[in-house]
């Protein structure tokens, strides 16, 4: 029997610095990382798994531990552009991402290495929707192979802290950005036992200081960046690969000073396993750490087998993976993703490389892990036996590639159809279409018995969604078809095989819903004139949770072309699906998981988005606020929206939605939180007929009107802190600014024209 390379354990190893042991999640790890190299800046939007990232910085921010700017961007795409600001300023940078966020940056990735940006990114990796997925896959890092980027592979929680270190090294030795890539929620999210730096001066000492390079802040010898070119293109391509070459001979340097200083020995390549087996397999990060378990088991069964383990994606390693191939007659590539074509991505890069070197060791390709598809020693060990026994195996068995973990399911299941469609005639009201005054009343039945679209689903207690959507759905008559971008209530109401909706549904990324109900109007619209369709069908796009942040570009583009249908945004003050970050609907100083309350800051440090009041602007027909503690008023609006979309408009209204689990607010407590901020007018009731506006309820000729503080006090912990007593003048200048908008709404609403 041969030899085994053990990796580093956290025990082995001589250290030159002091270090201590932290137990922290991988998103943790990164987040120390980070503080400890001392960035600059960060550009930040969230999504699962790697939003807590953010999350921790900004905690340390709030209590004076770091100084890093961090940007709160409107959405992934700002995100990484405002880290390439940063950098082009001469900033060291860094910025978090995963699986759909990293597609949204996909236009600037390029531009960023092609502008040799030294920019760190971290991968907290996840499949790429449809349909929609949270958990870890690699399709999202394959995608970026071509980027022009350089890619780290961090197996452990350790090697997301220790990766997060010699990535700003490396990127600023060659002038090329770095990716990070650690798995989403078996490391983001899984609590190890690590090493860190007891003093981040030893890590700022390893990283050294920026190294002089040209910047847009040099007045005294301007430059231009990002020029147009032709023909020259190609000779950019041809730079970044000689950085990538460079990158390549310095990596040994750099792990090895790495190791001197912490003791612990990163490569290109680890190989594990008996250096004389014939058979083995390469895979990719927590998957490789449960396969050196397999590698043992087998082992004591005195089956040789051998685990190839890169650590370095870009610089592409192919000298070290040649060195740990060689002698392996049969190699299993197993990979998180699938590519529709001659093979998946890192079988065909190695196929490439072996056959370029005459090497005919036989790959067999085994797509497995998708979605987070669970991944353990006896899946390793079966797919280590698929290489032993090759020779042996039958030609079903033999295929070069394959899915492994798949299953064909029931063909022959019968499902149990648990709801019924509802007809146009259960929600017709019954009223003449031409009176507008029967059309702007509201009786009985539709309060009380309008068959609800929405059946059973699993939103929190005293969750605001399902109150102002079934409300407002209340007076909508005939068939309805919705539309939902990403949020909590897509996620609470559609996790597969079952749903809550007796309508048509559909959901879109994060913000791209409106565009989609355009295009799917246009058609209707077609399919009418061309008598292919009779029904009649209202369409409602709902978003929330930060939607009309990312998505705000497009729900413009709607009101402009006044495309017929309804949006509605359910305002529950944050993107409260990946964990209560901020969104720009929120107040000020209302805490958020990257808006931390602390001696240096205080909450989200800037005042709420008046999304109607912005789209006033596009002259759509009808605009509104609204919330489910006045039924009347909302379930008037949802009449009028469906008038202005039957003759061919856009119609968007704002409802105020509670979320008690992260305002901190008692379940019970959520109504009485939205009358208060009707009275305290934080969100007034008011429409905007064609450019008219009109006040639907005034506190103050009532002589309800309370001080915005009266309203805080009812909004839960994530408020507490914005009282009076403890923040005085930040309370004020909220006050100020809700009077502000109250004075400026009230003039509008007694103008002739406004």
């Amino acid at each position: 029997m041969g030899s085994k390379e053990k990796q580093t354990e956290l025990e082995e190893g001589a250290a030159a610095v002091a270090q201590k042991i932290e137990v922290v999640n991988g998103n943790d790890a990164v987040a120390r990382a980070i503080v400890h190299v001392g960035y600059d800046g960060e550009g930040y939007y969230p999504i699962t798994p790697s939003s807590d990232v953010g999350h921790e910085v900004d905690r340390l921010f709030a209590e004076g531990e770091t100084d890093v700017r961090i940007v709160r961007a409107t959405s992934e795409l700002a995100a990484i552009s405002v880290a390439a600001g940063m950098s082009l300023a001469g900033g060291r940078v860094v910025d978090v991402t995963s699986a759909n966020g990293l597609l949204l940056k996909a236009e600037e990735m390029p531009v960023i290495s092609g502008l040799g940006l030294p920019v760190v990114m971290n991968l907290a990796t996840r499949d790429v929707s449809a349909p929609l997925n949270i958990k870890n896959g690699h399709s999202d890092l394959a995608a970026a192979l071509g980027y022009g980027w350089m890619i780290l592979l961090a197996p452990n929680v350790q090697a997301a802290y220790d990766m997060n270190i010699i990535a700003p090294r490396l990127a600023e030795a060659v002038n090329l950005p770095v990716l990070v890539a650690y798995d989403g929620f078996h490391t983001s999210h899984g609590t190890r036992k690590i090493r860190v730096f007891e003093n981040r001066d030893d890590v700022r000492k390893f990283v050294g200081e920026p190294p002089e390079r040209p910047t847009f802040l040099d007045v005294d010898d301007p430059r231009t960046f990002g020029p147009y070119m032709n023909d020259d293109l190609i000779n950019t391509k041809v730079v970044i690969e000689k950085k990538m070459e460079r990158a390549a001979d310095l990596l040994p340097q750099f792990f090895a000073e790495f190791a001197e200083l912490t003791g612990r020995q990163y490569s290109e390549v680890l190989s594990y396993g008996d250096d004389q087996a014939t058979a083995g397999m390469i895979a990719l990060n927590t998957a490789g750490e449960t396969t050196r378990v397999a590698v043992d088991d087998l082992a004591q069964e005195n089956i040789q087998t051998r685990l190839i383990e890169p650590l370095v994606l870009r610089p592409f390693p192919g000298k070290q993976l040649l060195e740990v191939v060689s002698g392996l007659d049969t190699l299993v590539c197993a990979e998180r993703v699938s590519q529709y074509g001659a093979g998946n991505y890192l079988a065909n890069e190695l196929g490439a490389l072996l056959q370029q070197h005459g090497i005919n060791s036989t790959i067999l390709e085994r797509t497995y892990g998708i979605g987070g598809l669970r991944f353990d020693v006896d899946d390793a060990k079966n797919l280590l036996k698929l290489a032993v026994d090759y020779p042996d195996l039958s030609e079903d068995q033999k295929k070069r590639k394959d899915y492994y973990g798949a299953w064909p399911g029931d063909v022959d299941a019968e499902l149990e159809e648990k709801m019924q469609p509802l007809s146009a005639e259960d929600t017709i009201f019954t009223l003449d279409a031409d009176d507008d005054k029967a059309r702007s009343r509201v009786n009985t039945r539709q309060l009380t018995e309008m068959p609800s679209r929405i059946g059973p689903h699993s939103a929190c207690p005293g969750c605001g969604i399902f109150a102002n959507l079934d409300t407002f759905l209340r007076g909508i008559e005939g068939h309805v078809a919705v539309l939902f971008n990403t949020g909590c209530g897509m996620v609470v109401t559609t996790a597969f095989p079952e749903t809550s909706f007796k309508i048509p549904y559909f959901h879109n990324l994060f913000h791209n819903a409106s565009s989609t109900a355009t295009g799917i109007t246009e058609i209707y619209q077609r399919f009418r004139e061309q008598n292919k369709i009779d029904e009649e069908i209202t369409f409602i796009v709902v978003s929330g949770d930060g939607g009309n942040d990312i998505g705000m570009d497009q729900v413009i583009g709607c009101a402009l072309r006044n495309d017929p249908f309804i949006l509605l945004e359910y305002d529950n003050k944050g993107y409260m699906n990946t964990g209560n970050q901020v969104c720009y609907t929120g107040y000020e100083g209302q805490y958020n998981t990257n808006a931390n309350v602390g001696p240096e800051q205080i909450g989200k440090p800037h005042a709420h988005k008046d999304i109607v009041e912005i789209l006033r602007g596009t002259y759509a027909p009808y605009l509104f606020q609204a919330a489910d503690v006045e039924q009347r008023d909302m379930i008037a609006k949802a009449r009028k929206a469906q008038d202005v979309v039957r003759s061919g408009g856009f119609a968007f209204g704002k409802l105020f939605s509670v979320c008690p689990l992260n305002w901190g607010l008692a379940s019970h407590k959520g109504p009485e939180a939205v009358s208060k901020a009707i009275q305290s007018c934080v969100f007034p009731l008011y429409e905007i007929e064609n450019g008219k506006t009109v006040l639907n309820k005034n506190p103050e000729k009532r002589d309800s009107k309370i001080p915005v503080s009266e309203f805080l006090a009812s909004m839960g912990k994530a408020f507490a802190h914005l009282n009076l007593e403890d923040n005085p003048e930040l309370v004020d200048k909220i006050q100020g600014d809700v009077d502000y908008r109250w004075e400026r709404l009230k003039a509008l609403a007694d103008h002739d024209l406004l």
